[in-house]
């Protein structure tokens, strides 16, 4: 009877103290739902900076003092996160410590996983975000790891100020072809090694987003992005002896750099393949074809990991690989149309042309384009997996096309006339 009875108070303790999603510490969690370790000690307190983001009365405090550089806390919630379509975990936090100070998120349970995001800013409240894409329902232990790596010393530069822990809408998981043009993809980037990339507006056609990659002065050779988050894209990348390619428009200051792609299994980074090839433009778009039967030097080759099964779902670009960032200096890159499959024949590394005007882009009913100088020729358009929607012969220096039929989404344009092959992105 007593083991009975026992039994039941640890459960309803557990069901007690099990937290839920959002957590703002005005009423709950109190101090005592904190489970502390190795040097870290959790309060729930006023908040002594009811200022910015966060002027809320109550926030929960981490010092951090000795004991070991992982030193932190953690909460139990009451029921597994489930991170199908609420990807983003998200804190509000304050510190005074640096900028760049390392903010662990780590979530346990059934296993364990872990995303690492710096801080931007130092004495103000901030917003930062772990994007946990992919990750199973099997967690339900929150671990904060603040200044991870680094041994507290009771400061105030190890204390760390949270509030409002919530899980967040993060956008559906990134796949091939990937064209940077979606409402309602998650776009976000991780990058290694030095580099630090953000979603922008092309510079040269502000009609049309890319990811742009500055490789910083302390960038490692191997300083590179994953294209997408930690999970990978949605699907198998469909490598194959005789399918071995993949294609990214690429933009370079220099020309002349390895530019080096990366493919893997985002469940077991030893599975990888390896290849890179020159820029061959400085300054402007090219495309770039990468055929993974031509494996970089010391990597494993395409037809051993097939032959062992190996799946690949993630990628990774690395720009001006092997060269240090204080070495070539810091350089800014863009990148594009990351898609699988071989480049399509006349699309590749063609100058723009010029006294061509298409308009208006994006356009909801027709396109309209003018040649100031040359008849075209021949027009054609591709979806951007390089199908091939509509082609025709012009003769003239004046052409429109009907958009009503197309669906909303970016195509490749590519005119003929008697200077040359130029290809223009336009968008429903």
């Amino acid at each position: 009877m007593k083991i009975i009875l026992m039994f039941v108070m640890v459960f309803v303790i557990s069901i007690v103290h099990g937290q839920s999603l959002p957590i703002d510490f005005e009423m709950s969690p109190i101090t005592s739902d904190f489970i502390d370790f190795d040097g870290g000690k959790a309060t729930v307190i006023q908040n002594p900076h009811p200022t910015g983001i966060n002027p809320s009365n109550k926030v929960a405090q981490i010092v951090r003092k000795d004991g070991q550089v992982w030193a932190g806390s953690k909460l139990v919630l009451k029921d597994n996160l489930d991170f199908k379509s609420n990807t983003i975990l998200s804190l509000k936090v304050f510190t005074t410590a640096p900028i760049g100070t390392t903010v662990k998120f780590k979530l346990e349970g059934v296993g364990s996983t872990e995303r690492d995001v710096v801080t931007k800013l130092t004495n103000e409240w901030e917003t930062l975000t772990w994007d946990f894409t992919g990750e199973p329902k099997t967690f339900n232990n929150l671990v904060f790891m603040f200044d991870f790596g680094k041994l507290g010393n009771g400061s105030e530069a190890s204390t760390f100020l949270f509030d409002d822990i919530e899980q967040l809408y993060g956008g559906e998981q990134i796949d091939l072809p990937v064209n940077f043009e979606g409402s309602v993809v998650n776009y976000t980037m991780t990058d290694f090694g030095g580099n630090k990339s953000s979603l922008v507006e092309d510079p040269t056609n502000n009609n049309n987003k890319v990811i742009k990659v500055v490789k910083t002065k302390e960038a490692a050779t191997w300083a590179g992005t994953t294209i997408g988050t930690p999970a990978g894209f949605a699907n198998n990348i469909p490598l194959t002896l005789t399918n071995s390619k993949m294609n990214v428009m690429v933009w370079s200051p220099d020309a002349g750099i390895f530019i080096r792609l990366k493919v893997e299994d985002s469940k077991d980074v030893t599975h990888t393949c390896e290849t890179q090839t020159k820029t061959k433009l400085a300054g402007k778009w090219e495309n770039i074809e990468f055929d993974f039967k031509n494996q970089a030097p010391g990597t494993e080759l395409l037809s051993v990991g097939l032959s062992k099964g190996w799946k690949y779902n993630e990628a990774a670009i690395f720009f001006n690989f092997g060269k240090e960032g204080d070495e070539a200096g810091e350089k800014t890159y863009y990148f594009d149309d990351v898609k699988f499959g071989a480049a399509i024949s006349g699309l590749k590394e063609v100058d723009e042309l010029t006294g061509i005007t298409v308009y208006p882009n994006p356009s909801e009913f027709q396109w309209s384009i003018s040649s100031e100088n040359e008849r075209i020729s021949k027009m054609e358009i591709f979806d951007v997996s390089g199908r091939i929607l509509k082609s025709g012969f012009v003769n003239d220096y004046h052409l429109n096309i009907d958009a009503q039929n197309f669906s909303s989404g970016i195509y490749i344009l590519k005119l003929t006339t008697a200077k040359g092959i130029g290809s223009f992105k336009i968008l429903k």
